[in-house]
């Protein structure tokens, strides 16, 4: 059985139910929750038996999702809903913001500003996870990271151990 499956206490205020080896949780769309959203994610994958590395990856690509959610997606400090689920073989994490959206059609296309320091963020995400999925308008940001480069598509909830 996965170490999610076996973790169903309490973190950071919020329940993991080993039956579907979820984590779900609000925070308040401001600054201050994103540094608590980013920790709650690295425990998470810590307890699914990520090693360390990957665990700095994912809790950087899933900051910049919940920071651009806040920035974008809630102008009046809405809130931010948190999934993360394991399942065959990676760690999903979704971020789902209350704005308006955005054409992700658009992302990676190069629309930044010339010598901007901004705008890098989904090119940073894109190096720090296997996949990134938007939905919903752009208003659903899902990252994905497999605890093994030869975790299945389909299959099982539980880690490759190799």
């Amino acid at each position: 059985m996965c170490l999610c499956a076996r973790f169903f206490a309490t973190i950071c205020g919020e329940q993991v139910t080993n039956r579907m080896l979820e984590f779900r949780a609000n925070y308040r769309g401001t600054p201050r929750s994103v540094r608590e959203a980013r920790t709650a994610v690295a425990d998470y994958a810590r307890r699914c038996g990520f090693p360390e590395q990957l665990t700095v990856e994912i809790a950087l690509a899933a900051g910049e999702a919940l920071a651009n959610a806040v920035e974008h997606g809630n102008k009046d400090a809405g809130t931010i809903e948190l999934r993360c689920v394991f399942e065959r073989g990676a760690l999903v994490v979704e971020v789902t913001d209350q704005g308006e959206g955005f054409d992700f059609s658009t992302v990676g296309s190069g629309s930044r500003e010339p010598n901007s320091v901004r705008g890098f963020g989904t090119t940073i995400m894109q190096s720090l996870v296997d996949a990134i999925e938007y939905a919903e308008r752009g208003t659903l940001v899902r990252l994905r990271k497999a605890l093994h480069r030869d975790a299945p598509e389909a299959g099982g909830d539980e880690p490759i151990r190799g």
